[in-house]
């Protein structure tokens, strides 16, 4: 019996066919793995050059959210002091260039080359914004007394692609010690400014735009700050108004109201409570002249813009005399309030659309040490329409219940309604004119940083809160 014997093993052609695939799938990994290590040398380097810009960020909001930092503690005592050589220009000689804000902001880009044909030329459809900002402020010792004026520049070396902060005291005190951060103004170079951040590849600042120019500020009495004088108009012929005095008729600078209407019953000495029977009197800003025209046809007509803020204000100069029975006004019983009414009917304005349409106020009673006497009884208030409030005039009402204080004199001086610049901006890339620098209260920055060819970037918003001449 013969046995039969099966042997196995490869072929020569399926040895190559074996080999080839087995290099197909090395080279398939091989190249995945390979795809994958840039990919993640790709990630990191964002990721690097991210984190590198988040953290010049945090660096620079610190500056500008001091810039313009201008008042102090003198030392040694609780006084406080003010210095404007925080603002970089406000002695000019010039008034549209006097400069009272704490920032310059120069604008620049640089452009990548390319080669055309034999020559290298600018390409202008790849520029980069690289700007400069200075801005000054006061530095405090720990106590919060006075220590120097600073001058702190941001800017962008375009010939190293680094990102660096200048810093220079303008005039430092002798007797403070050397400040390695910021150097004396005596041994300030350019050359030693601190770098930042390297692989620059932008740095873009856009202050933030006012919405109300300072030539469109102001309201009442007129659209022309320059005009002070204004004209109070009394309404009466209606059922609950009556006639008011106001003095000089044609108008000025500071108008004297009297004869107010005294809700006071002295058959039974005690106040008019019933409502039908109290009586108030009104008066409307008007432009000064010769006119007898009804109060709606005479009162100054404007219209309020939504989400702007506005400010009234005017003074109340004390009366001539000390024992004016003005001085007897009783807060909670007389009332005084600064409204708008519409010049059609005299209503108010839907609380919908003004939440505030009236503001209480009272007379100055004493002269104020801490004020010139023409500042007594400053008054100043802030409100935001909701939507916009068409033909409407500024009125003062007064309701007296005190058989005294109605016989007195108001004065009313330096009227003014406007519009408030620094409240209200937008972010535009466009130059702001040097009048208005100083209502800029925040800035925007876009920073761009390259790591191994991988971009990161990072934009904020930083607020400038001390910035101009009302902070």
């Amino acid at each position: 019996m013969s046995i039969l014997r099966l042997k196995s093993g490869f072929t020569l052609m399926e040895l190559m066919v074996y080999i080839a695939l087995l290099g197909g799938i090395v080279l398939i990994a091989g190249k995945a793995f390979s795809d994958s290590s840039r990919l993640q040398s790709g990630t990191q380097s964002m990721l690097q050059a991210t984190q590198m810009s988040e953290n010049v960020a945090v660096l620079i909001k610190k500056d500008f959210a001091q810039a313009g930092a201008k008042s102090f503690k003198t030392a040694n005592t609780d006084n406080f002091g003010f210095l404007n050589a925080v603002y970089m220009d406000p002695n000019n000689v010039v008034d549209s260039l006097k400069d009272f804000s704490s920032y310059i902001h120069a604008r620049d880009s640089v452009c990548e080359k390319k080669r055309v044909g034999d020559s290298i030329k600018i390409d202008t459809t790849r520029c980069h914004r690289m700007d400069t900002f200075t801005m000054r402020r006061i530095r405090y010792q720990q106590n919060g007394d006075y220590e120097a004026i600073e001058h702190v520049t941001w800017f962008a070396d375009t010939t190293t692609n680094e990102l660096k902060r200048y810093c220079r005291s303008l005039n430092r005190a002798v007797a403070i010690p050397e400040d390695p951060t910021c150097l004396d103004s005596g041994h300030a170079k350019i050359e030693d400014a601190i770098i930042v951040a390297s692989g620059l590849y932008e740095f873009k600042l856009i202050p933030g735009t006012p919405t109300v120019t300072e030539s469109a500020a102001s309201v009442l009495p007129s659209d022309d700050d320059s005009v002070k004088s204004f004209k109070l108009v009394s309404r009466f012929g209606d059922s609950i108004y009556e006639p008011l005095n106001a003095e000089p008729v044609i108008g000025g600078e500071v108008v004297t109201l009297s004869g107010f209407y005294m809700n006071y019953d002295f058959i039974e000495n005690k106040p008019i409570t019933n409502a039908d029977a109290i009586k108030a009197n009104q008066v409307f800003v008007a432009p000064v002249g010769a006119n007898t025209n009804s109060w709606n046809t005479q009162c100054k007509k404007f219209n309020l813009e939504p989400n702007i803020v506005y400010e009234i204000s005017f003074s109340m100069p004390l009366p001539n005399t000390d024992d004016d029975p003005s001085r007897m006004f009783c807060p909670g019983r007389d009332h005084m309030t600064v409204g708008f009414r519409y010049a059609s009917n005299g209503a108010k304005p839907g609380r919908d659309t003004l939440p505030d349409s009236d503001f209480q106020f009272y007379p100055p009673t004493s002269i104020s040490s801490a004020l010139p006497n023409d500042d007594t009884g400053f008054r100043k208030m802030r409100f935001i329409p909701r939507d916009t409030i068409k033909n409407v005039c500024l009125g003062f009402t007064f309701a007296f219940f005190s058989p005294v204080a109605s016989s007195g004199n108001i004065k009313i001086a330096n009227l003014k309604l406007k519009k408030i610049p620094s409240s209200n901006y937008r972010f535009m890339d466009e130059p702001i004119s040097i009048v208005d620098k100083k209502n800029v209260k925040a800035v925007k920055m876009k920073l761009s940083v390259l790591s191994n060819s991988a971009v990161g970037t990072d934009s904020t918003t930083m607020f400038m809160p001390s910035n101009g001449l009302d902070d």
